[in-house]
């Protein structure tokens, strides 16, 4: 969360309030309903995500720190606020509010009335897990039917198993778009008495993406039984079109991230991660979503867009990268690509290695993962306690390996990547509000600038 100054928009006047997180605080306080038997202090109020189309709307989501009185006991409690130009977010409101979404699903809800309006900031409020894109969410967070728990043991290959009690954990959340569960429980083998814990994780969608997902993942999975060199992933279980969601096993490891910030064979850890990558973006693995070169530029005039509002003091200096990176681009013959590629996403566990979250894969230029796996390091480092000797280390490690191990023509273009990536990694801090995102943005453009100059790369 940030207590820097947010960007004025003359059509959202309300945005000077509502993304101050103390006055929301007291806003929310004042506004919020608590459900019947349940009472509930807001403690604190952060603001964590924020998304956002000048003039139109801003999708701003909140976590609160809720203490009960009686006991004392803290919980964190997701909330989004959704203004909208003119009277928008109301209308949505007047017709979300006849139906009751706790009538079906009473369990899923613990704290406050799921879904209201703010009338002075003209504001739709709406407390996880209700959300309106995201309908089955409520569901999935009561807990495994009994055809859901049966199609993960049998899926898996534990059909003989019985299971205690689930443990259900939202991972993360952008309102609106998906959200992750964690499901753990313990199970019991009814022939040996034997017991074990499993994790499962369960992606809700807004739309089919999904679907188009889960084919990537049973075929990333199969290659990897089938001891095929490179990357695996969590077995697929199952995409259920009705729920628009995705179920999964657990991919066992520890993320590159945290492994760079123990400091444990930071060189030998990106080598091999490197070489996993070049595999992976040059292996065959079948799918309908194509990125392309004029895709890639799209997605980087949104970000130019948001980085002058944010920042218009560095309006010049983006909109030259984002002209030398259109100018300089070409279309190039596409290959498998993460295009999400985070330290976070990638899993090193003994020999194994493993990729998280292929929303976004798609045929695309494969120099897109290099480039912002790399540009994340630098992000990395500017956010925790990485220091940058190892982060250099990593990268130059990671860099050597990766073009070793792929068509030389591909290095020519990381810098022009790398420059965008950087610019993407920059309209995040923002985006998650988080501390000193000006100068950190200030950094990463001035980071994108000398890639182009050639002072990077």
């Amino acid at each position: 969360m940030s207590l820097e100054a947010f960007p004025a928009d003359p059509a959202l006047p309300q945005l000077q309030i509502s993304s101050d997180p103390e006055l929301m605080r007291e806003v929310f306080r004042g506004s919020l309903c608590p459900l019947p038997g349940r009472v509930y202090h807001i403690d604190d109020c952060l603001l964590s995500w924020v998304r956002y189309l000048r003039g139109v709307r801003c999708t701003l989501q909140y976590t609160l720190r809720l203490v009960e009185p009686e006991t004392g006991r803290e919980r964190n409690q997701w909330v989004s606020g959704v203004i909208c130009a003119e009277d928008r977010a109301e209308r949505i409101w007047r017709k979300l509010r006849a139906a009751d979404p706790r009538q079906e699903i009473p369990q899923a809800f613990p704290t406050f009335e799921p879904v209201s309006f703010i009338p002075d900031l003209g504001m739709l409020v709406q407390v996880f897990p209700y959300d309106r894109r995201l309908a089955a969410l409520p569901l999935l967070m009561a807990g495994p039917s009994r055809d859901l728990e049966s199609l993960f043991f049998t899926r898996s290959g534990r059909g003989g198993w019985h299971a205690g009690e689930w443990n259900i954990e939202p991972i993360r959340y952008r309102t609106g778009a998906r959200a992750v569960l964690r499901y753990e429980v313990e199970i019991r083998d009814a022939t040996t008495g034997r017991t074990e814990t499993r994790r499962f994780y369960v992606k809700v969608y807004r739309d089919e993406e999904g679907e188009q997902t889960y084919p990537v993942l049973h075929a990333l999975w199969g290659k990897a039984d089938a001891g095929a060199e490179g990357f695996t992933v969590g077995r697929p279980i199952a995409y259920l079109s009705s729920l628009h969601a995705l179920l999964q096993e657990e991919a066992s490891g520890t993320t590159l991230g945290d492994v760079l910030l123990q400091g444990r064979e930071t060189a030998s850890a990106a080598r091999r991660v490197a070489r996993a990558l070049a595999i992976f973006n040059q292996g065959d693995v079948a799918t309908t979503r194509r990125h392309s070169q004029e895709d890639e530029i799209s997605d980087l005039k949104w970000v130019v867009n948001t980085l002058q509002w944010a920042c218009p003091h560095l309006t010049a200096e983006v909109e030259a990268i984002i002209g030398a990176i259109a100018a300089g681009l070409e279309e190039v013959p596409p290959g498998p690509t993460h295009r999400d590629l985070m330290p976070d996403h990638v899993l090193l566990d003994g020999d194994r290695l493993a990729l998280l979250d292929l929303d976004f894969f798609a045929e695309a230029d494969p120099v897109l993962d290099p480039a912002t796996l790399l540009a994340q390091l630098v992000g990395m480092s500017l956010r925790s306690p990485l220091p940058h000797d190892r982060v250099r280390t990593a990268a130059q490690a990671f860099t050597e390996e990766y073009f070793a191990h792929v068509p030389r023509t591909w290095r020519c273009r990381l810098p022009l990547h790398y420059a965008g990536a950087a610019l993407k990694v920059a309209v995040g801090f923002f985006r998650r509000q988080e501390p000193r995102w000006p100068e950190t943005i200030a950094a990463l453009v001035k980071e994108a600038g000398d890639s182009l100059a050639g002072r990077v790369w």
